[in-house]
């Protein structure tokens, strides 16, 4: 159990401030500048500076209250900007590899007055911008030391905020928090509905440090590093909120670190649950606590049915989309639109997607993450992506599974210049191995083996979609079940 006391404050701006006294002179920031490989720290009491000074430059340019989007690649400067924006106004993280016509299209939903965006994004939202189709007024570069005319800089940005500060203002620092004001949209996307904007109150997210706290062991030695974007929910939750209420720091890198030694904590996340809603433990997924679950019509065989999850860290809404809202939101349950069963212990076991589910001959769903789950475990494969073929439209689909090689592990075992049907051979018994221990109709009939990387989001997803019912460029070897 924590024993810290910063998770107990009512919102995200109170613990905050708790963490700053406590911690003020702790790194809160491990930062990398200008392609150093050296790391300098940021402290919490300079970051929140930093944040305060921010928060009150948005308030004096009129952005209280408003929508202030966020696009960049990971840095403190994008740190800064989400929770001085989380305070000020409502917060809309967005993907950097966003079209320009979905930008469009998100930034009119959430009604956005403000981008703040790095510098190799000026051109894009400049467009927007002067576009006019938009709401968008306000542009901020947070790579620039200087603004100019048609656009502020982050860095004069904080340093008028200081300005603003030293003469007496002290709008932000005495800012009161609702708590169910709306304080963020994170934007979401699933095969049913498309992208969706979720609106999260200021109380879903503190209900989720608080649910959070009580589970994770979190301390000032710890070191948090980011592997998603910051503009995915679990990301800005979890990889900013959580270490800094709880005194730890975060790690701001240029490119990933493969040679360390880290403790990884997997869960189930949503962006409807303000980032995760279960921790992985060795049986199963426990739910947060203050959380519940039930499944809505389960079968009576396996006990697998639609995952229904309640709590206060649960959205309010999709942002202007009432039809979407009604179908995940009914009374007071989310419908999750993944499907798994409760054991008797009350731990979560998540079978799949509802959308992505494979109907079988015998009618049965057979679902791809959990047969993925399986697969990724064999020392040759990198990852695996299970589909249902159909040869013919309208035919019963064979259960499916590309698997892309690793080369370096499939060599250690086969040795240099292994051909095509060796590996075959290989992956085949480890394939039989896994059907052994599945009913009939979930085993894999068909494997495809992949020598290039999947297709992936920015939040290294693979895109399903692009492999529905064909293998894709890339693939040198596919072959059915002997016999089969």
């Amino acid at each position: 159990m924590l024993k810290n006391q910063e998770c107990h404050a009512p919102d995200v701006k109170q613990m905050l401030e708790r963490s700053v006294s406590k911690y003020g002179g702790r790194p809160a920031f491990w930062v990398q500048k200008n392609g150093e490989t050296i790391h300098s720290h940021i402290t919490y009491k300079k970051a929140y500076e930093d944040i305060c000074a921010l928060g009150t430059s948005m308030i004096e340019k009129g952005l209280r209250g408003k929508g202030i989007a966020i696009a960049g690649d990971n840095s403190y400067e994008w740190a800064v900007s989400f929770l001085a924006a989380l305070c000020v106004g409502t917060v809309i993280p967005l993907d950097t590899w966003f079209w320009i016509v979905s930008l469009k299209r998100f930034l009119n939903i959430t009604d956005c007055r403000c981008v703040i965006f790095s510098e190799e994004l000026q051109d894009t939202y400049w467009q927007i911008r002067n576009d006019g189709i938009t709401g968008v007024e306000t542009l901020v570069n947070m790579g620039r030391e200087k603004g100019r005319s048609d656009l502020f800089s982050l860095h004069e940005m904080i340093q008028e905020g200081k300005d603003v500060m030293a003469s007496g203002n002290r709008d932000f620092i005495e800012s009161q928090i609702i708590q169910n004001e709306v304080c963020a949209m994170i934007i979401t996307s699933d095969r049913k509905d498309g992208h969706k904007a979720v609106s999260l109150t200021h109380g879903n997210i503190a209900a989720e440090m608080r649910q959070l706290s009580e589970m994770l062991n979190i301390s000032c030695d710890d070191v948090f590093f980011s592997r998603l974007p910051f503009h995915n929910a679990h990301e800005c939750i979890c990889g900013i909120l959580l270490p800094l209420i709880n005194g730890a720091a975060i790690t701001c890198s240029e490119g990933f670190v493969y040679n360390v030694d880290v403790s990884a904590l997997q869960g189930y996340s949503l962006a409807e649950t303000a980032s995760l809603a279960a921790l992985d433990t060795e049986n199963g997924l426990r739910l947060l606590p203050g959380m519940k679950a039930k499944i809505d019509r389960p079968d009576p065989e396996t006990g697998i049915g639609e995952i229904c999850l309640a709590g206060e860290n649960i959205m309010s809404e999709y942002r202007k989309d009432p039809v979407a809202t009604a179908r995940a939101l009914k009374d007071s349950w989310l419908f999750t639109g993944d499907m798994g069963r409760m054991d008797e212990n009350g731990l979560l076991h998540i079978s799949g997607g509802k959308w992505t589910a494979i109907t079988a001959e015998n009618g049965q769903n057979v679902y791809p993450e959990e047969l993925e789950t399986m697969l990724n475990r064999i020392p040759y494969v990198r990852e695996s992506l299970v589909w249902g073929n159909k040869p013919v439209i309208g035919t019963i689909p064979v259960i499916t599974a590309t698997l892309l090689i690793d080369d370096e592990k499939t060599t250690e075992k086969l040795g240099v210049g292994y051909s095509e049907q060796d590996v075959f051979e290989l992956l085949w018994k480890e394939v039989e191995k896994i059907n052994e221990n599945l009913p009939e109709f979930k085993n894999i009939k068909r494997i495809v083996l992949r020598k290039n990387a999947f297709l992936k989001d920015s939040s290294q997803r693979i895109l399903r979609w692009e492999y529905s019912n064909a293998p894709a460029p890339g693939t040198y070897y596919n072959a059915e079940k002997p016999g089969s």
